[in-house]
């Protein structure tokens, strides 16, 4: 759906962007057993206990093989090196004796997609490992065509990444068959979750304090709709920006702290998928039709009457919802830590003295505080059955990961200290690490990685094993974000340190906010692929949820045509689908 595909693009897009991380290990030892059945055979060859974890090297090297949607890849190599020719690829066969081998690159989702179905059907070969979801993963399992990895996860997967499977079990339901897992899930870091950015000048000017309940945003939202913070004499500023498009929820300006102000129910419309939340009696029930998002509807409803939402909220996306903000005619957004940066930061172009802080959510008039967890994962890692070399991949997953964890942890090679090659993700300059913003860290010209002063993309020489996404576990950075606000001049230690000693000021605030607040978040129940009432009803569902809630938030329809809503859902498709989830959730839930 176009809502889970923006998610992908922008979470990756986060995570290479404000994180930069890259990944460690567990396995490294040396050895390369058979695997059929889900079941590690006979080592083909000796490994030496002795070495350290991360030291290892597979002698004669083996290939494995795999396939990517190689869409847009600027700056991801250098002249004369390619996807299969370049300084990793080459590392990766001297010093680890492994190979990639590419059964197919193709340019779009929907072309790897064809690949897959085609070998489905003609039993051709697939990939030793590739990255699945929704229907062809469930086609994939339904035909034998995967290899299950329970005991490989037990055998080889790092500690860490053990303990994530474990503590965030509710993603593996839609890979999991008869016990069977088919595959490891691509994790992200999950630490987005919501605060409120509020224009601390506009409450200091207006003598406001920071609201910490719903009723004192109200009186907040008043104030800058109707006081002209922005001091430019003219009624121009609104007090909430937000996208209403896509409905309540989506990557930034959603409303779901609104939502949690009165219930743990989360809702969201735009997708049939998300949220589905338990009910009194432990049965799944879709947020956007649970009677309390009636008291997120009124409240809605009473702001946009009075003025202090954005009249043309119900049009915009969450980027023109963001420019509302950014020109300086908008004084509260809901949204991830990282907005510090961009959007709120470019607001200092229109207002040198304007000055976005985060701030906890605002409790309801129970006291209730709650918000959507967003996705903690992006789908799955999958390895076809005849994949004899499932140790070699886990070795070189868990060394990846390790690069995130640090020098303290035994997978982590310290080849790759500095980080992974001179000249390509880093440069050296007096002694010191630099990698970002050469020509201002004064590298001369000749020691750029790139001939225009930019940073390289690494994922495609890094991690094409692993779905061109670093190896991850949710709220890896959190310990790192809780240093840093105790000490900003502590050391930083490890690649996640580094990235998150390298936040503004603003982003490292509003990131101990949300990790300080993260035991307020309530994760999807529904973790399996779309059912046949999904398909068949969701689109028309995803319609008809999303318009009666900005009817009746523009005061197009009562707050009474909600039940008249609920009514139609059901009778479309909706009790279909929620049978569907609840006989699902019976079989796999945690």
């Amino acid at each position: 759906m176009k809502m889970r595909k923006t998610w992908t693009t922008i979470l990756t897009s986060v995570t290479a962007l404000s994180l930069l991380i890259a990944g460690c290990s567990d396995s490294g030892t040396g050895k390369a057993p058979a695997a059929e059945n889900g079941k590690t055979g006979p080592n083909t060859q000796t490994a030496d206990s002795t070495k350290p974890k991360w030291d290892f090297k597979f002698d004669p090297p083996i290939t494995i093989s795999t396939a990517i949607v190689d869409e847009n890849r600027p700056n991801a190599f250098k002249p004369g090196e390619n996807l299969t020719n370049n300084v990793h690829s080459r590392w990766m066969e001297e010093k680890l004796g492994i190979v990639t081998k590419y059964e197919w690159v193709v340019g779009k989702f929907e072309d790897n997609e064809t690949k897959i179905r085609l070998a489905l059907s003609t039993n051709g070969k697939l990939p030793d490992t590739f990255s699945a979801g929704g229907d062809i993963l469930k086609d994939l399992i339904r035909a034998g065509r995967l290899l299950p990895v329970n005991d490989a996860i037990e055998k080889y997967a790092h500690p860490v990444y053990k303990e994530a499977l474990k503590k965030y079990a509710h993603v593996l339901p839609e890979v999991t068959v008869d016990g069977n897992i088919y595959g490891v899930p691509t994790f992200f870091v999950g630490d987005e979750g919501t605060v409120m950015w509020i224009r601390k000048d506009w409450l200091d000017k207006l003598s406001l304090k920071p609201p910490t309940t719903i009723a004192e945003l109200e009186t907040v939202l008043k104030a800058f709709s109707e006081q002209d913070p922005n001091g430019n004499g003219k009624d121009d500023e609104t007090g909430l920006a937000i996208p209403l498009k896509e409905g309540p929820w989506t990557w930034m300006g959603q409303t779901d702290p609104i939502v949690g102000a009165f219930t743990k129910q989360m809702v969201n419309t735009y997708d049939i998928k998300l949220f589905w939340n338990e009910d009194a009696n432990g049965n799944l029930t879709y947020g956007a039709i649970h009677p309390d998002a009636k008291k997120y509807l009124e409240t809605m409803a009473s702001w946009m009457a009075k003025g202090y939402i954005d009249k043309e909220a119900g049009i915009k996306d969450p980027s023109k919802a963001a420019e509302l903000a950014a020109a300086g005619m908008a004084g509260v957004m809901f949204g991830p830590y990282w907005m510090g940066s961009w959007p709120l930061g470019d607001t200092a172009k229109v207002d040198p003295k304007a000055e976005w802080q985060a701030y906890p959510l605002p409790a309801g008039p129970d006291g209730l505080k709650a918000k959507a967890q967003k996705p903690l994962n992006s789908g799955y890692l999958v390895f076809s059955k005849d994949f004899k070399q499932i140790e070699a991949w886990f070795a070189y997953f868990n060394k990846l990961l390790a690069k995130n964890l640090g020098p303290q942890d035994p997978y982590f090679d310290p080849r790759f200290e500095k980080g992974f090659h001179e000249g390509y993700d880093y440069v050296l300059k007096d002694g010191k690490v630099v990698n970002g913003n050469f020509e201002a860290n004064g590298v001369p010209k000749h020691q750029w990685p790139l001939a225009d002063g930019t940073g390289m993309d690494m994922r495609w020489m890094l991690y094409p094993l692993t779905g061109t996404m670093a190896p991850l576990v949710p709220y890896m950075n959190a310990d790192a974000i809780k240093k840093f606000i105790a000490d900003p001049n502590a050391e930083a230690k490890t690649p996640i340190e580094q990235s998150v000693k390298g936040l503004n000021k603003a982003q490292l605030s509003a990131a101990s906010v949300a990790v300080s607040e993260q035991n307020l978040e309530i994760p999807n129940r529904y973790n399996g692929p779309l059912t046949d009432g999904m398909k068949k009803h969701g689109e028309f569902l995803q319609k008809l949820a999303t318009e009666s809630y900005l009817r009746i938030i523009y005061g197009e329809k009562p707050l009474s045509s909600f039940d008249e809503f609920v009514v139609q859902f059901n009778k479309n498709g909706g009790e279909l689908i929620t049978k569907e989830v609840n006989e699902w959730y019976k079989k796999n839930k945690p």
